[in-house]
């Protein structure tokens, strides 16, 4: 008992326990596909809610960090913050994923719209959850303003991400593997988008949604039923 305590005293428990159950049941979706419908298409989306996952769990190493060093910042705490930058736009990227939809001989349509919505909610929520641990640590540290000019400053590097992995083809590994190339590419982008209408409108309408999609969660997150008077 007091081991189970221990354990729903984690930060962040309860969100984090409905969507571990939320990617179990994506999963499951994923098998049942091949069990009844002996179909193996779509076994990628298991990869990518995987990268998806991997900002939710460096953010919360970086929160549960800044809590044992008393709430400061140094060295180390910067570089998760890096890394965690570098990785964050593969959790909405998994949206797109949905450019793959089409009708499969032996496997109803509504049966993989499900599939897809399922592992696009579970990328996209992990992705805004390890935002709003991000956002929280720097509201406290600096200031509420500072976080959120944060978060408006986050949220189109990451549509800059999502275009580049979608369209050029780029991925997070490739700041590693091959970094030269990406950063060529990236900037020469960057000085085409003002006069790229077709980019620049995916930039635009991407970095709104996720915005709207964050606003919505930090919302919805505050609700409260206070009872009045009679």
């Amino acid at each position: 008992m007091a081991s189970i305590l221990r354990i729903r005293s984690l930060p962040f428990f309860a969100p984090m326990t409905v969507l571990a159950v939320s990617c179990v049941a994506s999963l499951a979706l994923i098998e049942a596909r091949q069990i009844f419908f002996q179909k193996y298409q779509y076994r990628f989306l298991v990869w990518n809610l995987f990268l998806a996952i991997i900002p939710l769990g460096i953010a919360y190493v970086a929160f549960v960090y800044y809590e044992l060093r008393r709430r400061r910042m140094d060295v180390l705490f910067l570089l998760l913050l890096i890394t965690w930058l570098l990785f964050f736009p593969n959790a909405p990227y998994i949206v797109t994923d949905f450019v793959h939809l089409k009708a499969k001989k032996g496997v109803p349509i509504w049966f993989d719209i499900v599939l897809l919505y399922s592992f696009s909610w579970n990328g996209l929520l992990a992705g805004l959850f390890s935002l709003r641990i991000m956002h929280l640590v720097i509201s406290d540290r600096l200031n509420r303003f500072i976080g959120w000019l944060f978060v408006l400053a986050v949220l189109p590097l990451a549509s800059f991400g999502i275009y580049l992995g979608r369209f050029q083809r780029w991925n997070s590994w490739d700041v590693v593997e091959n970094p030269r190339s990406l950063l060529v590419d990236s900037l020469k982008l960057l000085q085409t988008s003002p006069s790229d209408f077709h980019m620049a409108s995916i930039l635009g309408l991407t970095s709104l949604g996720l915005f709207l999609g964050y606003v919505m969660l930090v919302s919805v997150a505050t609700m409260r039923y206070d009872k009045g008077e009679p």
